[in-house]
């Protein structure tokens, strides 16, 4: 009789078994290799500076700039951003100190956007600005606008 329980649990074990076996697969997590880069890790990221002073432009302009063809340290962005704000919107206009860092800038595909209303209130007039330098009502709102697409975004 011993015999006939032990074969009889046996058989129940391993039909326990054979029904959970499937279950334990199927909890086992899923996951990438370590090795394998995440997309969003892939994807460059797309840059957005907004810029209150005048004597910032110049260094923000390189570092957008550099950003694009990842030639300064190996860090490349998909996209980057100057927006302008208060009395630096005097620094984009044609002929000023920042003129050629702009040109250079642009030529490059950094995009500069200047403030409406920082222009009205210095008096600066789309024709006063460097060819290729974009306007938007408020530099704040379009700020906001670029976080929303998914900029990041740096305020100096």
């Amino acid at each position: 009789m011993n015999a006939l329980v032990c074969r009889r649990a046996q058989s129940l074990l391993l039909l326990a078994a054979a029904l959970l076996l499937p279950l334990g697969a199927q909890a086992q997590p899923t996951t990438s290799p370590p090795d394998a880069p995440s997309r969003a890790a892939a994807e460059a990221p797309r840059t957005a500076y907004l810029v209150r002073s005048a004597d910032m432009l110049p260094v923000v302009l390189m570092s957008a700039r550099t950003s694009l063809t990842g030639e300064a340290d190996g860090f490349a962005a998909a996209a980057a951003d100057v927006v302008v704000v208060g009395p630096a919107v005097k620094g984009l206009v044609t002929g000023g100190p920042h003129a050629a860092a702009l040109t250079e800038s642009l030529d490059a595909g950094v995009r500069v956007v200047a403030c409406g209303l920082a222009m009205k209130k210095t008096g600066v007039t789309e024709g006063d600005l460097l060819d290729g330098i974009d306007t938007a009502p408020n530099g704040f709102h379009e700020l906001f606008r670029l976080e929303m697409k998914g900029y990041v975004t740096l305020q100096l």
